[in-house]
């Protein structure tokens, strides 16, 4: 009969002995054919069960809100007959005095039904008042039980298999929720009541001949110190020579190893349109006229389907929420609407990108093994200059899902204990290889500390963190389907183990945009918006910005334009990235005279003045800023360094020169002058064999300044290059003081100049002091 013709009483099911399971019709008892295609006995069996049980709920919670309602209408119509007796009563008071005994009586009559109500009344709501209500049948069970038939009806050799031999069988259940239902389900959804099971690691006292087979759930990893315990109790129940059915989110890291050592046969279960399609039907109690599309279904997990799938929902509803359910997670992982070619200022990330979704589909195809793919990369680069962003572009483009996290986060799951944040780590890694193929991408990896660096009192707590991490490293690298992605501000603060080859093969650096990429960015974020208008000034004025400024900046003009009622303009844009100027006359002249002294010693010293621009428009945190659109030729030699450094300590020299005194503008935080001064010192003399009375010593990687600053030989060594570098800047300032005074005075009026005009000023204040040859 047709599915639709299943009535409610349940029909008696026959206990099956192990040989003969899957065996579940019979001429007595049909099995029932889905409208969603055919199943097989298994999964016929745990369908019609649960479609029995749901119907069965749903009948009793109909006769419950029946009787409650009947329940709620006798309460009134008392209410109604005990209002009109007292009525009645107030009325026989005014009659005579012979009567009024007899209402009397009849009063005390009414109380004492009232406090003694009616036993056959009682006595029939209590006889007729339904049972309480038992949980509905969820989603969750419901597809749990209908993929695991499917798998074992789908291989028949696997039990001929353990009808005759003791296989080992592996269930793979990456998605934390679809593990607990199978771990749960299993054994009711594929054997008998009367089978004999044995818990591996349980106390393993009995005979052989007390069990039927054995299984193992593995939910959490072991830890090192149990782990050999754990091989010992594998090994136990391997040599009672019994089918044994081990469950786990991923074998490779949960389960002994002398398991996969064995003749194994490895299932896994995803969901699917039909699966869905058929849970909705036990569910609702009513079929699904349509089925989702399978890229619908790609992101829908477990936890997904119980919020969608209710018994008070129609399957219709059902299926509009998992839409909605479906579509903001992809809504989620466009990158906010940025596509690989529209990212710029990243040439390398995006080429990477290209060559890997190239290679991706490739494998998807069966060309290629996943061994000859790319599949990991560390973007580094400032803080806004677009890793996060990249990796979420690049998932989009590749049509993956993206599982993005951070110790931060893992940091702030519960109590942030340390079990808690391991928990956590784990939680997103299993989550990354239960949507395999999928991106995971780790911001912020340079939060995890170098270990051999550690002196504080939390070091061993640094270091279990570090080594988890790096564990489920191990457990991603080379792992078909997943591609990991990292970010970090700055590698050298993170554990060399981590980005070493095999992990993280391949560094990418990301600068920030030059005036091209700035306008490009800008045309994106603008989306056809003053396509008319010249961008030149404002990205000028934005140089040294980040992706996220550009953002940043173009919201706040549209939001002028917005709250103005009106249309964007090129105004809004300025007001959006220009602050209001509120710094008096003397603190613009020391900005303009310390941005003179940058530009004056790049181009001297480093020439291709076209690149190089300064502005003392006040923008952000910055008063003013001298930068390059590309970088000059830089050989690496003690000059170039030489150079580079007075470059880095002109302002403040210039400063000295014009106004007597240097100000604190050039140093006071990271990435200010002198930090940079600094930092690049102490790589000369420390690590790069630049300088220095030990200058062939070398003491840490260049990139570790704080490392390198911890020797008071590097120390020493570094203020005497320093202070080299500032006498030969004043030097070559004082040969250019009128070039000098002449930059400043056109930044004064017009607060930007470019290089070819400072160029020009430099070359004729020269030929002016040094006359006709």
């Amino acid at each position: 009969m047709s599915e639709e013709n299943i009535t409610a009483p349940e029909l008696p099911v026959r206990p099956r002995p192990l040989p003969k399971i899957g065996a579940l019709a019979s001429p007595q008892h049909p099995p029932s054919a889905p409208t969603i295609g055919p199943m097989g006995s298994l999964e016929l069996a745990a369908y019609r069960a649960d479609w029995r049980a749901s119907l069965r709920y749903r009948l009793h919670i109909a006769e419950v809100a029946a009787a409650r309602e009947h329940e709620l209408l006798v309460k009134k119509l008392e209410e109604e007959a005990r209002v009109a007796a007292e009525k009645a009563m107030r009325a026989a008071r005014k009659k005579t005095a012979v009567r009024a005994e007899v209402h009397k009586a009849i009063a005390a009559n009414s109380r004492t039904q009232e406090e003694e109500p009616d036993e056959e009344f009682g006595s029939f709501f209590t006889r007729h008042r339904p049972r309480p209500p038992s949980h509905p049948v969820t989603p969750a069970r419901a597809a749990a039980r209908l993929l695991v038939s499917r798998m074992f009806d789908s291989r028949p050799e696997l039990w001929q298999a353990i009808r005759s031999s003791a296989p080992v069988v592996i269930i793979d259940v990456p998605d934390p929720e679809m593990l607990d239902r199978a771990v749960a389900i299993w054994q009711d959804t594929l054997f008998p009541a009367t089978t004999r099971v044995m818990k591996v690691g349980a106390s393993n006292s009995g005979k052989r001949d007390d069990y039927d087979i054995i299984y193992l759930a593995a939910k959490e990893r072991p830890q090192p110190k149990d782990r050999s315990a754990r091989e010992s109790e594998a090994l136990s129940a391997l040599s009672l020579a019994l089918p044994l059915i081990a469950i786990s989110p991923n074998a490779d890291t949960h389960l002994p190893e002398v398991l996969l050592k064995s003749q194994r046969i490895r299932l896994t279960f995803p969901l699917d349109p039909v699966t869905i399609g058929r849970v909705i039907r036990i569910v609702t109690g009513k079929g699904c006229r349509e089925l989702l599309d399978a890229q619908t279904v790609a992101p829908v997990t477990l936890v997904d389907l119980i919020v969608a799938i209710r018994f008070d929902r129609s399957p219709s509803e059902c299926l509009a929420e998992l839409r909605r359910l479906a579509a903001e997670k992809l809504e989620r992982k466009r990158g906010r609407d940025i596509s690989l070619d529209e990212l710029h200022g990243m040439d390398e990330a995006v080429a990477w990108a290209r060559s890997t979704i190239r290679d991706l589909d490739a494998w998807r195809r069966g060309e290629l093994p996943w061994s000859a793919l790319d599949p990991g990369a560390c973007l580094v680069g400032a803080p806004g200059t677009g890793k996060t962003l990249f990796a979420e572009s690049f998932a989009h483009a590749a049509g993956l899902p993206l599982v993005a996290c951070s110790l931060a986060q893992w940091q702030s799951a519960d109590e942030g204990h340390l079990g808690h944040l391991l928990r956590a780590m784990r939680r997103d890694f299993d989550s990354a290889r239960a949507q395999a193929p999928c991106v995971l991408f780790t911001d912020e990896i340079d939060s995890f500390a170098d270990r051999s660096k550690l002196r504080h009192a939390h070091a061993d707590y640094v270091v279990e963190v570090v080594n988890a991490f790096i564990a489920h490293l191990d457990g991603v690298a080379g792992r078909e389907g997943l591609i990991y992605l990292a970010a970090s501000n700055d590698l050298s603060r993170c554990d060399p183990a981590i980005v070493r080859s095999g992990r993280l093969n391949r560094i990418i650096r990301i600068g920030l945009p030059n005036a091209c990429d700035l306008e490009r960015m800008f045309r994106v974020r603008l989306a056809g918006r003053l396509a008319g208008e010249d961008l030149e000034e404002i990205c000028l004025l934005a140089l040294g910005s980040t992706g996220a400024d550009v953002e940043r900046i173009t919201n706040d003009a549209l939001r002028f334009a917005r709250h103005a009622d009106r249309a964007l303009e090129l105004a809004d844009l300025r007001r959006a990235l220009v602050n209001r100027e509120d710094r008096d006359c003397s603190e613009i002249r020391r900005c303009a005279v310390h941005e003179a002294g940058h530009v004056v010693a790049e181009i001297v010293h480093f020439g291709h003045e076209a690149d190089v621009r300064a502005s003392i428009v006040r923008s952000g945190n910055r008063g003013g800023a001298t930068v390059r659109s590309k970088a000059p030729p830089f050989a690496g030699t003690y000059s170039d360094y030489q150079h580079r450094l007075q470059v880095l300590l002109a302002g403040r020299i210039a400063e000295e020169i014009m106004l007597g005194e240097a100000s604190h503008g050039a140093g006071g935080t990271r990435g200010s002058d002198l930090q940079q001064a600094t930092a690049l010192a102490a790589a000369m003399v420390g690590s790069l064999g630049m300088g220095g009375p030990k200058h062939l010593l070398f003491f840490a990687s260049h990139e570790d300044t704080d490392e390198l600053l911890s020797y008071v030989d590097v120390r020493i060594a570094a203020h005497a290059e320093l202070t080299r570098a500032a006498e030969a800047c004043r030097s070559t300032l004082l040969e250019h003081r009128a070039a000098l005074e002449a930059i400043a005075s056109t930044l004064l009026r017009s607060s930007r100049i470019d290089g070819i005009s400072a160029a020009d000023m430099i070359r004729a204040r020269r030929d002016i002091e040094e006359g006709p040859i």
